[in-house]
């Protein structure tokens, strides 16, 4: 049965760590996906191929982003663009403001470092704006879907089950109607915060009409995993280990075998 790898990313800068991924190296994985034949599928074409119920076409994979950080638009977009790849862009719309295209890059500091500006409600300088995505949406390199409206972690805020999905839902609501007002989509595709997925949160999702719900369990996908999606982490690798991430979690034994003897 064909497998369908999912490669998760946050961050594509200079300084490489964990969670950012040097422009180098991001290049290098990317030009090793096209050089392989891979095809890289967007969430509209994912649930074609639920929807006639196909098998994922062999050689497909998804490249997704969490967060919607502005280095995805200086370093990122313009390496897919020029392997014609293209990506999924989660972003959490409370953050995203609005304001000029930026021009010169704009290097960002660490994940820990971009968090701390979040807390203080200095988005402008380390996220996208409504124009930049705009514009990497309309070119079909980047599809923008939803990492919910407040990035929250509602289940540690809420004992009460009921109370947890109404106002998760509210929230995921939110996060609908900003992408639709501003990029004019009706967005089917919600990636979890920190890959919480619990049976109350997927009830609210689903209710507000989300398909395609991201995780951050390891993994690779059959079309029969659209509610529960799993992820592998790429992150500052080298080329061995991007290799070899993806030859196991190209193939759904392989990668159960190894999740069962590894993790």
């Amino acid at each position: 049965m064909s497998c369908l790898p999912i490669l998760m990313y946050h961050h594509v800068n200079p300084a490489g760590n964990t969670v950012n991924v040097t422009p180098e190296r991001f290049e290098a994985q990317m030009a090793h996906l096209k050089e392989q034949g891979f095809r890289s599928l967007d969430t509209k074409q994912l649930l074609e191929i639920v929807d006639r119920n196909e098998e994922i076409p062999p050689k497909s994979i998804m490249i997704t982003f969490d967060d919607g950080w502005l280095d995805n638009w200086f370093y990122a977009y313009p390496v897919l663009k020029k392997y014609a790849l293209k990506a999924v862009l989660f972003v959490v719309t409370s953050w995203i403001g609005n304001g000029p295209i930026r021009k010169e890059p704009h290097p960002l500091p660490e994940h820990r470092d971009c968090m701390n500006s979040i807390r203080k409600g200095e988005y402008r300088d380390v996220v996208l704006n409504w124009n930049e995505l705009k514009e990497m949406e309309s070119t079909g390199v980047f599809d923008i879907q939803s990492h919910t409206h407040s990035h929250i972690r509602w289940d540690k805020l809420y004992r009460n089950p009921s109370g947890l999905k109404e106002t998760l839902k509210a929230d995921l609501l939110t996060s609908k109607e900003f992408l639709r007002k501003e990029l004019g989509k009706d967005s089917q595709a919600l990636c979890w915060p920190w890959g919480v997925n619990n049976p109350h949160y997927k009830e609210a999702a689903i209710e507000a009409g989300f398909r395609l719900l991201f995780t951050t369990k390891k993994g690779c996908n059959t079309r029969s995993d659209i509610s529960a999606l799993k992820r592998i982490v790429i992150g500052n690798i080298g080329m061995f280990d991007f290799k070899k991430k993806l030859f196991i979690h190209s193939r759904q034994w392989l990668s159960s075998l190894y999740l069962k003897l590894f993790s």
